[in-house]
């Protein structure tokens, strides 16, 4: 027999690793389709069936809880259409103004839908759009002179394009204005063409021909009379009423049929002082207010007008400055007389703001204004007396 073979005895690190061998080569090998389970190779959340002897096999997209793109599935929403904004700032401007209210195209296509009323003698719908498109162009070139301040030292450019725009939009406001004016005339109601011609006037001076028009407007109606400038052959000739305009008499028949006149302001005093002496003080009253608004109103646009014709026409503008310290001299009176009617019926709280009201326009050296004074002594509102004026009650007259 051979020599015995000497194995030298294992240390404890030999004999954990026969163990650790001894250990796996007792183990079976685990089937194909569980190693796969065991390592899922990129599948989540996969669990056994839990039932017995049951091969595990891959999940399809479908078990998974994933669904086809043509069949979607109950429980999902519908997702809104996304729209994209054209990125072209053309294209943005105009689909803006062809869909909105602001803009000079809307405006524009106001008033020709009221020139064709207007025609057609449907005057209600052609003031109603009259108004929307003056409301337009105002709003539009207040928009643009504002842009155009914003912009004034920053980038002129910009600047002068929004200052252009302002002003042709503030012309288009004064053509539908006298286009609105027009109607009015047509319906009978100075009243109210009146303070749109005045204002075109202003607007667009008395050498421009809109406002040559709307002045020409103003003397047909019979607000002012068209006074012809002296000839350049005879310059300190004295103007004369130009023989195309209407004769004073017309105007003044004109001025009687409307009530921004100064004819149906004096009328409306006289019934007031005649419901006074009636001892009808509230009816007194209200045509005393109404007379004085229509005085006051007179006032302010002859004040505008000779503002307007101050430099350019010398002579008219002197007579509209006449005009308004008389209408405001009128409407003092009317003021002076409704305090008396207050103090009738012992209402001194509101005949005493009227009374000052009168000495702040008359001064206190003028006639109405030293007895609006000695009303406020009588009532008992001043301490002492104007030097000079009369002590001697008032009333009603």
């Amino acid at each position: 027999m051979g020599s015995a073979v000497k194995v030298p005895p294992l240390g404890f690190a030999g004999l954990l690793s026969v163990s650790v061998i001894a250990g796996f080569t007792l183990l079976s090998p685990l089937p194909i389709r569980a190693q796969e389970q065991a390592q899922p190779d990129g599948l989540d959340g996969l669990q056994p069936s839990g039932r017995p002897n049951e091969p595990l096999t891959r999940p399809t997209p479908t078990e998974r809880g994933a669904t086809s793109p043509s069949q979607p599935t109950p429980q999902s929403s519908p997702q809104p259409e996304v729209v994209t904004p054209p990125s072209d700032p053309e294209d943005l401007r105009r689909l803006a103004a062809d869909s909105t209210l602001l803009s000079m195209e809307a405006g524009q296509r106001l008033v020709q839908e009221a020139k064709a009323s207007a025609a057609a003698q449907e005057y209600e719908p052609a003031v109603t759009k009259l108004q929307q498109s003056r409301e337009i162009f105002n709003q539009l070139s207040n928009f643009h002179q504002q842009l155009f301040t914003s912009f004034t030292g920053i980038d002129n450019r910009i600047a002068n394009s929004h200052r252009t725009l302002a002003a042709e939009t503030a012309q288009m406001r004064d053509e539908a204005s006298y286009e609105l004016a027009l109607v009015h005339s047509a319906q009978n109601k100075a009243d109210l063409a009146v303070p749109l011609l005045i204002q075109i006037v202003g607007s667009q001076q008395p050498t421009r021909e809109l406002g040559r028009q709307a002045y020409q407007l103003l003397g047909d109606i019979g607000f002012v009379e068209i006074i012809e400038e002296p000839s350049s052959s005879d310059p300190d000739a004295t103007p004369e009423v130009s023989p195309e305009e209407p004769s004073e008499e017309s105007n003044t028949v004109a001025q009687q049929t409307g009530l921004l006149s100064m004819e149906a302001a004096n009328r409306l005093m006289e019934e007031a002082r005649q419901s006074a002496s009636a001892e009808q003080y509230e009816q007194a009253v209200s045509k005393l207010q109404r007379s004085r608004e229509i005085f006051n109103q007179l006032s302010n646009f002859y004040q505008q007008l000779f503002t307007s014709f101050a430099g350019i026409d010398n002579a008219t503008a002197e007579t509209h400055r006449n005009r308004a310290a008389e209408t405001a001299e009128m409407r003092d009176l009317a003021t002076y007389e409704l305090a008396l009617v207050h103090r009738v019926q012992n209402q001194p709280a509101l005949a005493v703001p009227l009374l000052i009201q009168i000495i702040q326009s008359q001064q206190p050296t003028r006639e109405l204004g030293k007895k609006a004074y000695e009303q406020l002594w009588e009532l008992g509102f001043v301490d002492s007396p104007f030097p000079g004026g009369r002590q001697s009650s008032s009333g009603v007259r």
